[in-house]
């Protein structure tokens, strides 16, 4: 055989030559064996006669190939190809036969450990439910990889099989910084809502994350994240200042409840005073409830304003009439939640 030195010399040789350079010629006389061999499988005329297959031209190769039943040429496309976008494009296509059981998985394996991001992150694409657990493993593995690009992949691709364990303890335990990038991520194109919920009973850290990670934080995406805790429904209104307008009433009672403070029991009062009837989910018992927390608040404002006036400090009057304030917009909301009552 004459000296190889190029692609163009061994775009002339015979297919037994292609296939003798492909088993024992050097590194790159393979690689130029394999594009050659595969121009042929894939039936594309003169291209293969006239120039080396650029990296786009490769891709579609391994496509081709894989169409063809070519499999030893795309395995060999996904090993030894220069490019990574044309091994990472070539090891989807290996990774997928190796799902159907028609290459051996060992060769994903070996690969995804061998090779560089690309290639590992092409292989986290096939990953949905339903994949084979050595694939799901090969994906949990991958959470502690070192790019963190791949990182944030394997997460997804454990979501889409449903380990969700697997992947929620990988966010929890993630710093920050990739926590927050993650989550950026994962609830962009209208996933907010389903991370919500899958997210519900996650630490309040990871939720209140999630709340500052969104584009749009509206509270029907986030409710579930959020439930009655009132410190994740101030770190809400931080970035959506009518959250307060978007909550249900009933939710925004339950919430005032557990932290009664003037702010949010004058939030209450204002939504009792817009609305003829409340709706069936503010159901009596919580009326009652905020009633009772209203006429406690009343009696005991009323006996901070005696002690402060029996002072006779003149200092004290700008207090007083703060309290006086206080006690005027609870008085309102008992006359609001008894009007709901009676409906």
């Amino acid at each position: 055989m004459a000296a190889i030195e190029s692609f163009d010399d061994v775009r002339e040789l015979g297919d037994a030559e292609l296939r003798a350079l492909l088993e024992g010629g050097r590194p790159e006389q393979r690689v130029w064996a394999i594009w050659a061999l595969a121009l042929r499988s894939a039936d594309v005329g003169e291209l293969g006669a006239r120039a080396e297959p650029d990296a786009g031209v490769r891709r579609n190769l391994a496509v081709v190939l894989a169409g063809h039943g070519q499999l030893d040429l795309l395995v060999a496309l996904a090993k030894r190809d220069p490019a990574a976008e044309v091994r990472a494009a070539a090891m989807q296509l290996v990774t997928r036969f190796a799902i159907d059981n028609k290459l051996p998985a060992a060769l994903v394996t070996e690969r995804v450990s061998g090779d560089g991001s690309e290639v590992r992150i092409a292989v986290l694409g096939t990953v949905f439910g339903g994949a084979p657990p050595w694939l799901v493993a090969i994906a949990a593995k991958l959470l502690d990889d070192s790019d963190s690009d791949v990182r944030y992949e394997a997460f997804e691709a454990l979501l889409r099989v449903g380990s969700n364990e697997q992947a929620l303890m990988w966010l929890e335990e993630a710093p920050e910084a990739e926590a927050r990038l993650a989550l950026m991520r994962w609830t962009a194109r209208g996933r907010v809502r389903p991370a919500a919920e899958l997210l519900a009973r996650a630490s309040r850290r990871m939720r209140r994350l999630l709340i500052e990670s969104v584009r749009v934080a509206a509270w029907q995406d986030l409710e579930p994240a959020i439930g009655e805790e009132t410190a994740l429904i101030r770190a809400l209104a931080r970035r959506n200042h009518n959250v307060f307008d978007e909550m249900p009433l009933a939710a925004l009672m339950r919430a005032t409840l557990r932290e009664p403070n003037p702010a949010w029991l004058a939030l209450v009062r204002d939504r009792l005073a817009h609305i003829e009837a409340p709706d069936d989910s503010v159901v009596p018992e919580l009326l009652h409830e905020f009633r009772d927390v209203c006429a406690e608040r009343v009696v005991a404002l009323g006996k901070a304003i005696h002690e402060l006036r029996k002072q006779r400090d003149e200092d004290m009057d700008h207090e007083i009439a703060l309290l006086e304030d206080q006690r005027t917009v609870l008085e309102s909301a008992l006359e609001h939640a008894a009007r709901m009552l009676v409906h």
